[in-house]
């Protein structure tokens, strides 16, 4: 038995260094390790590296984890200065520019362990040099520089002051600034990060730098203005700017009103902002003959040539401040002058030329109450006089001069909407009720046929826009029903053809600036609408004329865009021209000023004299001294005399002598803002 025992042993030994009773196959094998991640990004000289400067951390799979990763530079070249590289990634802030090739490696937590390598060229941009891309305006004293939008409370005004911006260098950039040599920085302006300037608590704090704050004192300063870099060291950039603070402002809308020879002018030149009276007027260039301008920034006279006179007009007050305009003087051939005032200031009345020559001023809006008296005017004695009263107080509503020389007086609007009609008599000079309309309405139209019957279209009920229409026959003194428009319509407009059809035209159909392109023909043979082409834009309270070439001019008013999210309203200057033959719209020149609410008046020489009305675009808003003429020849408008009073919603007739009578209004920025002014254009 014992010559065994060696065998024995040797045979236990040879099991236990296999793992005795084992499985051979659980003996551990090295798992590889890769690299997942791509190259790393590229980089600028004094940016720390990285997306936002957070660097770059390289990935892997395989092995074992943790991981241990290094780098070295490749043959021939070197690591990025300023950059490091741990088991966190690669990180820092460049310091050269160049291409720089490198071996990142990774080791796994193997035992051996496991590695990967992998080459990568890394470029290092230099750095882009420091410029400054701020200009900083000038400003006004008194008040805030450079508004910006405001928030709603709590947060307040955040957003004011002029942004200071930069290109190039590291971000973030620091500011400030000083006065060039011989000049100071704005008093009252102040460079600033936050949200409050010297002495002023201005609210929510700034996330940016801004020139702000509120400027004291006029003047022309020279400021430096520098910023800096957060490189190491340091970039560093100055810039000299300009910045005027005006203490006063020459307004330059509305500008100088039109003239005419021979007839007297009065313009008020004035400015805003004034710090220190008195204020002093001057001007360069040649006056016309016969004007003179005042110390007080008035000039007036009566001009003695017509034409076009260039001049620059300067305003200084006391301290020094100054500001200066170029204007130009027209005087024409044509203008306004001042006849007799009416008994009561009106809007939205109406004026009707009788048979006698006198014109019939009826109802309104005035400045104490709707007037329900008339007045007429004498074209002889350039005066008003009063007459008998409407049976009710009446706005937006019609005045249609009938066939046997009475007046019929139709709807409108008295605390609510109307029915009732009357009739005037220039016999008796009194008012008579007559049958009532179909329905109420006010901002409607009428429109005399030629059969002697009156068409009244659309308007509005005390609830929603009428498409309805009626007629008013003077033989019975009663409405009666006719065909319906194709949609309802206010504010829009109704023009007699030579062929006795009505053209009507744009308008508002709902009342929620839901506005009207489309124009329709009344023919009162069939008693019923067809519609015809649209009108070039869509248009509201907007004119229209018919010439004496059988065509329609239809000239601005207002159209709304933006609805319903935003709506806003747009005055239009453009005009077009309706053709009864083709039952089309054709193009024709613009007016000079956009204009809504104006009147339009055929004259003797079949010119349109287009007159005043209102501009919500214009600074300050509405209304308007302007005036232009249509010539139907040549498809222009061209500016004639202004008138004297700022008028919208008047009226303007054609007297039989061929000048035209302007009666009325309002003038939005006087009190009280009725006018009972009136005057003449010859």
């Amino acid at each position: 038995m014992k010559r065994y025992l060696p065998g024995w042993i040797v045979f236990c030994g040879l099991m236990i260094l296999t793992g005795c009773g084992g499985d051979s196959s659980q003996i551990s094998k090295s798992q590889p390790v890769f690299i997942t991640s791509g190259a790393p990004p590229a980089g600028t000289v004094g940016v720390p590296y990285g997306d936002f400067g957070s660097g770059f951390s390289p990935t892997s799979s395989g092995g074992v984890q943790p991981y241990h990763w290094t780098w070295a530079a490749a043959s021939g070249t070197s690591l990025p200065p300023g950059l490091s590289f741990s088991d966190l990634g690669l990180a820092g802030q460049p310091t050269a520019a160049g291409t720089y090739k490198v071996v990142i490696t990774v080791t796994d937590s193997q035992v051996p362990p496991a590695q990967a390598s992998s080459p990568y060229s890394i470029s290092i941009a230099p750095m882009a040099p420091l410029a400054i891309t701020a200009t900083p305006p000038d400003g006004v004293a008194g008040e805030v520089y450079s508004p910006g939008e405001c928030n709603p409370p709590p947060m307040g005004c955040g957003s004011f002051g002029y942004i200071l911006s930069a290109n190039g260098g590291v971000q973030p950039y620091g500011w400030s600034w000083a006065g060039a040599p011989g000049s100071t920085t704005p008093p009252g302006l102040a460079v600033v990060s936050h949200g409050r300037c010297p002495d002023n608590d201005l609210h929510s704090p700034f996330t940016t730098w801004r020139i702000a704050c509120i400027p004291t004192t006029g003047g022309t300063y020279k400021v430096v203005i520098t910023v800096q870099d957060s490189a190491s060291p340091p970039n560093q950039l100055s810039a000299n700017f300009t910045i005027k603070i005006q203490s006063l402002v020459i307004n330059t809308s509305p500008p100088p009103s039109q003239g005419a020879i021979h007839l007297p002018y009065n313009f008020q030149f004035s400015v805003s902002y004034v710090s220190y009276a008195p204020l002093v007027w001057s001007e360069t260039g040649a006056l016309p003959p016969g004007l003179n301008l005042a110390n007080d920034g008035t000039l007036s006279g009566t001009p003695t040539s017509t034409g076009s006179f260039p001049i620059t007009v300067m305003a200084k007050d006391a301290q020094g401040n100054s500001d200066s305009y170029d204007f130009t003087i027209v005087v024409g051939e044509h203008g306004f002058k001042a006849t007799g005032s009416m008994t009561t200031g009106r809007a939205l009345h109406t004026a009707t030329l009788l048979s006698t020559g006198k014109v019939l001023i009826t109802g309104g809006q005035g400045n104490d109450q709707n007037p329900i008296s008339a007045e007429l005017y004498d074209p002889g004695a350039g005066t008003f006089s009063a007459t008998g009263d409407m049976t009710t107080s009446r706005q937006w509503f019609t005045a249609t001069l009938l066939q046997d020389g009475k007046v019929l007086i139709a709807g409108g609007y008295s605390d609510t909407a109307l029915a009732t009609a009357e009739i005037f008599d220039p016999a008796s000079g009194s008012f008579s009720p007559t049958g009532n309309m179909t329905a109420v309405r006010f901002r409607h139209t009428a429109t005399l046929l030629s059969n002697g019957k009156v068409l009244i279209t659309g308007g509005a009920n005390n609830d929603a826009i009428l498409a309805s229409a009626e007629l008013f026959d003077p033989a019975t003194g009663t409405f009666s029903a006719t065909g319906s428009m194709a949609t309802s319509r206010e504010f829009h407009s109704a023009t007699a053809l030579p062929t006795g059809k009505v053209l009507v035209a744009g308008g508002d159909r709902t009342g929620n600036e839901d506005l009207e392109a489309s124009a329709e023909v009344y023919d009162p043979a069939t008693g019923a609408f067809s519609s015809v082409a649209n009108m070039s834009t869509v248009r509201f309270s907007h004119s229209a004329t018919l010439l004496a070439t059988g065509k329609v001019l239809i000239a601005g008013g207002g159209n709304v865009t933006g609805c319903p999210a935003a709506c806003t309203f747009n005055d239009l200057a453009n005009a077009e021209l309706f053709d009864p033959v083709s039952a089309s719209f054709l193009p024709t020149g613009s007016m000079a000023i956009p204009r809504r609410d104006h009147t339009a008046t055929l004259l003797n020489d079949g010119t349109v004299l287009v007159a005043a009305g209102g501009n919500t675009n214009m600074e300050p808003p509405d209304p308007l001294t302007s005036a232009e003429i249509f010539n139907a020849n040549t498809g222009t408008f061209s500016e004639t005399g202004s008138l004297l009073s700022a008028r919208v919603n008047h009226t303007a007739t054609l007297l039989k002598n061929g000048t035209i009578l302007v009666t009325g209004g309002e003038e939005y920025n006087e009190t009280p803002p009725f006018l009972a002014t009136a005057e003449i254009y010859q």
